[in-house]
């Protein structure tokens, strides 16, 4: 009887852990399991001198968590934003931003944080228990909080108009003149130059040229070098490429791209081309 109740018991144990976990919040479609509006628990951060210090602490009236890592291409495109846009025309007004760096060691760390010219403190992560209070998935995310550590707002990778916005929140809360956005004659946020990242230190620059009307995320990188032969990789999926074609006057791979409107429950791939090795510019542009 008593091996009976036993098993009984274990069974109801059982149950009500596949109950409970099916009752976990599920992130949003860009990863988040919290949202503006919320306010989160106060926890402690070991800080890059190895000295310990709660959010709380920090008495900022805007703190901005900022997540990244070294191998993050896209944290390597928004870093110096946050440093230039961010970080220094604000740290004066009460702002503090705090990179928290995902799962690296600290010598990784301290030479990226050299490399970055990052000013601001920085945090480790090094069991992702900090990123997993916010969301699921990849990097390259702003947590904004007040002073009583509600959410003002989240940014995902590095989109200029989300960042603009970003920053007219911060101005709002420390009540000083927000900054004029980045904006064209036709209405459309200018896109600074892309390049991509030169993993197989080939020495070429090539310059990635979007064209279109839409607001995408572009990233890339070299990957290999053969003979006469390079192999580059772009943040574009691959069934919405409409057509590739290089043309060997200009050195250009032009790419037709089909806009997609709907919700991808995916990440963003790296499709990959292989190109000729003078290639020095990639032009993207919208096709129906």
């Amino acid at each position: 009887m008593i091996r009976r109740y036993s098993f009984l018991l274990i069974i109801l144990v059982l149950f009500s852990s596949v109950n409970c976990n099916s009752q976990q919040i599920q992130p949003d479609k860009r990863g988040y399991i919290v949202k503006v509006g919320d306010t989160i628990e106060d926890f402690v951060v070991t800080l890059l001198d190895g000295t310990t210090k709660k959010l709380s602490e920090f008495k900022a009236p805007v703190l901005v968590l900022n997540f990244f890592a070294s191998w993050c291409v896209v944290c390597r495109k928004e870093i110096p934003h946050i440093e230039q846009e961010v970080w220094q025309p604000l740290k004066e007004k009460g702002l503090v931003v705090l990179g928290v760096d995902y799962k690296e060691q600290a010598d990784t760390v301290r030479q990226f944080v050299q490399e970055m010219n990052i000013s601001y403190p920085v945090a480790f992560d090094r069991d992702g228990k900090i990123f997993d209070r916010f969301a699921r998935g990849g990097v390259t995310r702003n947590i904004v909080l007040d002073r009583n550590l509600n959410i003002l707002f989240l940014t995902r990778l590095f989109d200029p108009n989300e960042f603009e916005e970003m920053k007219s929140i911060i101005h709002k809360h420390l009540a000083v003149e927000p900054g004029a956005l980045s904006i064209t004659k036709h209405g459309e946020t200018k896109m600074e130059k892309i390049y991509l990242t030169d993993f197989a230190e080939t020495g070429k620059k090539i310059e990635v040229d979007y064209q279109g009307n839409h607001k995408i995320h572009l990233e890339g990188r070299i990957k290999e070098q053969r003979k006469k032969k390079l192999e580059i990789a772009i943040s574009l999926f691959k069934e919405d490429i409409a057509s590739s074609k290089y043309d060997k006057k200009t050195k250009t791979l032009n790419l037709k791209y089909k806009h997609y409107d709907g919700i991808r429950i995916a990440v963003l791939p790296m499709t990959p081309f292989k190109v000729p090795a003078d290639i020095e510019k990639i032009v993207i542009q919208d096709v129906e």
